[in-house]
């Protein structure tokens, strides 16, 4: 992804979530696709979260995916910035989360200090503890965890992983 089209996703990101809207039948969605076992995790998750994990989901249908692990993870992937996980920020730490990702060793400093960094920063870990405590299967466990790797290394951690860029 080019500079330029990152920094406009990163817009498009900023202004959505000022005024973020899950509707009815995507939670219904939600719950069909991950049981009652793990929806919790999903419906944890700010509005602004569900959206882009939904986006996720969505891409991957119309690309025409019927793995019901991969688009469970495409429905958890974010669960660690949940309730559940005990995540608190704000609009303010996304912007400086995002900023300060360019520079991971100034990123792990400043997590240590602040607890909206320190939440956001772990949420891939956070993530992968909550789903296996909930129960996901363990293609869904490794596909959560391949998409922290900057290259992953099968097929369908790849194609997650890309759905997962794009939105």
């Amino acid at each position: 992804m080019s500079s330029s089209d990152r920094a406009r996703y990163r817009f498009r990101q900023l202004r959505r979530s000022l005024r973020p809207n899950v509707r009815a039948g995507d939670l219904n969605t939600a719950r069909r696709v991950l049981g009652e076992r793990l929806f919790p995790l999903f419906d944890s998750m700010q509005a602004t979260d569900q959206l882009h994990c939904l986006d996720v989901y969505q891409r991957l249908v119309a690309d025409g995916c019927t793995d019901s692990e991969m688009l469970q993870a495409a429905l958890l992937h974010d669960a660690g910035k949940g309730r559940i996980a005990g995540a608190r920020f704000g609009v303010r730490h996304r912007v400086a989360y995002v900023a300060l990702e360019r520079t991971p060793r100034l990123l792990d400093r400043l997590a240590r200090y602040n607890r909206g960094l320190a939440s956001l920063h772990a949420h891939s870990q956070k993530t992968i503890d909550l789903a296996r405590e909930y129960g996901a299967s363990p293609g869904v466990l490794q596909l959560l965890e391949a998409m922290d790797e900057r290259n992953p290394r099968d097929e369908r951690s790849r194609r997650l992983k890309a759905m997962d860029d794009l939105s």
